[in-house]
């Protein structure tokens, strides 16, 4: 091998593991601190979608109001009421804060449209399951669904 394919097979080596280690870097930030929304833009996260409705943290009973309830893991029996977005997760800003190891600092959220309620998994590192189905993108969530967040699962309950 000439000297000059040696030094190129070196320099695309090291670039690949600077890639790797830039990449690894930025799964490790997000589970820590969460994916970054821009509120810039209009209230719009980065995934386009509206931020909206209020935020604080409640816990209680609503008859009114659709909620989500835990009904497995740690914090058993905490209801949130399903109102504006609300986002779960370890962090201290989460709406229904969770204390699960597997669990992300922002790992999903949930948000109304037109339709139905939705929940969309934050990019966490052990992802979000919908009734035993791990999901990719937004999916809509009703009343009895079962949301698995690491090892706590989480009832979405609708008025009758």
């Amino acid at each position: 091998m000439s000297t000059l394919l040696v030094v190129a097979l070196k320099i695309a080596f090291l670039a690949l593991l600077w890639a790797f280690i830039a990449m690894v870097a930025r799964v490790v930030k997000a589970d820590l601190f969460g994916p970054a929304l821009s509120l810039a833009g209009g209230g719009v996260s980065q995934a386009g979608e509206p931020v909206g409705g209020p935020n604080p943290k409640r816990r209680g009973r609503s008859a009114k109001v659709a909620r989500l309830v835990v009904v497995e893991g740690a914090g058993k029996g905490d209801t949130v009421p399903l109102q504006g977005e609300i986002l779960v997760g370890r962090a201290d800003d989460a709406t229904l804060d969770i204390k699960d190891d597997y669990a992300s600092g922002h790992h999903a959220r949930f948000y109304r449209d037109e339709e139905s309620w939705i929940v969309a998994d934050l990019d966490s590192t052990n992802g979000t399951v919908v009734n035993g189905l791990r999901i990719a993108r937004p999916t809509r969530v009703g009343d009895g669904d079962l949301v698995r967040i690491g090892r706590t699962g989480i009832r979405v309950e609708e008025p009758r």
